[in-house]
């Protein structure tokens, strides 16, 4: 099975587990600054996802679920050619996190002080092949960093 160009991947350290069943969405924000001290460059502006899809049972996400409203214009500027997304555009990408709804349905500690976490990222350019990126939660914090 082919993976998409960004993966993501949830452990929940507060019980030991993959974090399953939570919905992800991911978004294409902005292409790359191309002065990095103009701050204005790094507002995140609204955008809708391009792509949406749940954890596995390892808590991974290794392909996406295209937007079926993209057009053409919209999939190319991505990197997604027909239903496939095998090229990377370089740009600032966002994933966000449904974690509310995962920690609500849990029969312990089912509370949570982020009901969704945001990861903002950078993908350079030339963009590497693969893009992953981890997010270890507790109901309490969170971190995240560049996989592999």
């Amino acid at each position: 099975m082919s993976v998409d160009p960004i993966t993501c991947h949830i452990l929940d350290t507060s019980i030991g587990r993959p974090a399953a069943n939570v919905t992800c969405s991911i978004y294409y924000i902005s292409p790359l600054t191309k002065d990095p001290n103009d701050e204005s460059a790094y507002e995140v502006v609204d955008s809708k996802p391009f792509a949406m899809a749940k954890t596995d049972n390892d808590g991974r996400i290794k392909t996406w679920v295209n937007d079926p409203n993209l057009d053409a214009k919209e999939k190319l500027s991505i990197g997604i050619e027909g239903n496939s997304w095998n090229k990377l555009t370089p740009g600032i990408y966002k994933i966000k996190f449904l974690t509310g709804k995962y920690f609500h349905n849990l029969k312990e500690n089912n509370r949570t002080f982020f009901p969704f976490v945001e990861v903002v990222f950078e993908v350079t350019n030339p963009p590497d092949k693969h893009y992953h990126i981890p997010l270890l939660l507790t109901n309490h914090s969170y971190t995240t960093y560049r996989g592999s």
